[in-house]
C-alpha cells in the first residue's frame, strides 16, 4: 500500500548539525555589528546553550525587534534571507539555517505577555543581549509541534531543568485554549506518557 501521508511529514530540510561552535560564531558575527539587539534562544538552540544536547538542526530565536530591523542587521552581517514570512523568518549562514520568530508568537501560539520577564538572561556580547526563552514556553512550542524528536527534547528539558509538570500544564492549557492548535489536550497526554 502506498503511503500518502508522506507529504504531511516534516522531513527536515537542514542536515547540517549546529553545535556550540557554530552557534558562538553566529552570535559573535551579530555582536560585531555593534548594534543593540535582543535574542531569545528557543528549542534546540536553548538546549545547546545549556548543555542539554550537543547539537541542533537549526538555530531558533525569538526577538522583540521589528522584522525590518532584523532584515537590515542580518543582511549587513552577510546572512541570506530564505523566507520572508512574518510568522517565521528564515535565514541562511552558509549551510546553517536560522529561524526568527517575532513578538511572542510561535507556530500559531501567542505567548502570555510575561514571556520576556520569565526568560533567563545568559550574557551580553557587546550590544547583543542573549536570553534563553523561559523553559515552559520552549516546552509549549515543542508540545504543539508534537513530533517524536520534540517529545524526546521535552523529556530531556523537564529532567535537566527540574520543571514542575503541573505548572507547565497550567501555562500550556492557558495558552493552548486561545492558540490555533488542534487536539491540545491529547498532545499534552503524549508528553505525560513519555515521562512515565
Amino acid at each position: 500500500m502506498k503511503r500518502y501521508t508522506k507529504m504531511y511529514e516534516d522531513p527536515y530540510k537542514n542536515p547540517q548539525q549546529t553545535g556550540v561552535k557554530e552557534l558562538e560564531a553566529f552570535l559573535q558575527l551579530l555582536a560585531d555589528l555593534n548594534e543593540p539587539m535582543e535574542l531569545f534562544a528557543m528549542g534546540g538552540t536553548a538546549m545547546v546553550l545549556k548543555g542539554i544536547k550537543a547539537a541542533t538542526k537549526d538555530i531558533d530565536f525569538m526577538t522583540p525587534l521589528p522584522q525590518e530591523r532584523i532584515r537590515k542587521l542580518f543582511t549587513l552581517a552577510g546572512l541570506k534571507e530564505k523566507q520572508k514570512s512574518t510568522a517565521c523568518n528564515i535565514w541562511m549562514l552558509g549551510n546553517i539555517r536560522i529561524d526568527l520568530f517575532y513578538r511572542g508568537f510561535v507556530m500559531g501560539i501567542p505567548f502570555p505577555t510575561d514571556w520576556k520577564q520569565k526568560s533567563e538572561h545568559v550574557r551580553d556580547l557587546g550590544k547583543l543581549r542573549l536570553y534563553i526563552l523561559n523553559w515552559q514556553d520552549i516546552l509549549i512550542t515543542k508540545i504543539a509541534r508534537n513530533e517524536p524528536r520534540d517529545i524526546e527534547d521535552c523529556v530531556a528539558i523537564i529532567r535537566h531543568q527540574n520543571i514542575d509538570v503541573s505548572e507547565l500544564k497550567k501555562r500550556y492549557e492557558g495558552i493552548a485554549e486561545t492558540a490555533i492548535l488542534a487536539d491540545y489536550a491529547y498532545r499534552f497526554k503524549m508528553l505525560e506518557q513519555a515521562l512515565k
